[in-house]
């Protein structure tokens, strides 16, 4: 499965996780061009494939001739319609004029609670960078490299689902990278944080650092929030274990980011946070609700 990476399109954390849908989910094949099949001389060539009146009707549902990339987008813009979106933190370290808005707490606040000194704060999350690189990055480069534009086929993967088995499965984990990945970027422009190898060159990423600000992390927010809306569409006790192993993939998806040092241990902490916080804004999205309850259809 390729993936396409919004912000490098970059590793936004991983808008590129369009990739695996993208497009009208059909074929398309090279025809002659002087004897094109319509025109073969068979009264089989031609038979509607759908009974006239159901040619052009619609129930408000996504269905089969919808790709889940582009389900995804029309989930996206109704959560921009939320309250929780509309009345969003705008400035950091100030909170929103409605409780209801989505808000984080800022890397200069979070790393300087109970007093510490910011400056030793973030060299100490730098020297575990360096301490990751030395120790970890061989071992999970594979990883890193695999998960850098597109990780949602991880999630597929463990969950032994594929596209034509679990199309809504499919469709509602795009709809949540997609939000997250819009959440995040928001976020990322008021925080404006450096990237770990902008401070300390010597980190030497494997991969291109993504063009855009640090924290919070967005595979880490996509990743988790991924996990959640998996653990929404698995409730029960029968899916625990499955639910598990999902939650370890987004830990793992989330300090992957760090040991390739794109990220701090504080921009994936942050992007668990707001994950938990998007989690319930975008649950309680109708469309995003009615793709839950097509994914739980699948599992039964």
């Amino acid at each position: 499965m390729s993936g396409s990476n919004q912000g490098n399109q970059g590793n936004q954390g991983n808008q590129g996780n369009q990739g695996i849908s993208v497009g009208s989910g059909g074929w398309f094949f090279p025809d002659r061009v002087d004897l094109p099949f319509v025109s073969s001389p068979s009264d089989l060539v031609y038979r509607p494939i759908a009974h006239p009146e159901n040619r052009s009707g619609h129930d408000g549902a996504f269905g089969r001739r919808w790709s889940s990339h582009w389900c995804a987008w029309h989930v996206l813009a109704e959560f921009t319609d939320t309250p929780a979106w509309r009345h969003r933190q705008t400035s950091s370290g100030v909170a929103p004029t409605y409780a209801e808005g989505l808000a984080i707490t800022g890397w200069r606040q979070l790393l300087s609670q109970g007093g510490k000194n910011l400056t030793e704060a973030v060299d100490a999350e730098i020297d575990a960078l360096i301490r990751s690189a030395e120790d970890e990055r061989a071992d999970a480069m594979g990883e890193i490299i695999s998960q850098s534009n597109e990780f949602i086929s991880h999630f597929m993967g463990v969950l032994c689902a594929t596209p034509g088995s679990h199309p809504a499965t499919l469709a509602m984990m795009e709809a949540a990278s997609l939000i997250a990945g819009l959440t995040v970027q928001h976020f990322k422009k008021i925080e404006d944080r450096r990237r770990p190898s902008q401070i300390c060159a010597a980190l030497r990423p494997p991969i291109e650092v993504p063009g855009h600000a640090s924290y919070p992390s967005g595979h880490a927010t996509q990743s988790y929030l991924i996990a959640l809306c998996v653990d929404a569409v698995l409730a029960g006790a029968s899916a625990a274990r499955t639910g598990l192993v999902v939650s370890v993939l987004a830990d793992r998806i989330a300090r992957n980011r760090e040991i390739a040092g794109v990220h701090y241990a504080s921009d994936s902490a942050a992007g668990r946070q707001l994950a938990g916080n998007l989690a319930t804004v975008v649950l309680a999205v109708p469309s995003f609700a009615a793709l839950v309850v097509r994914a739980k259809a699948e599992w039964v």
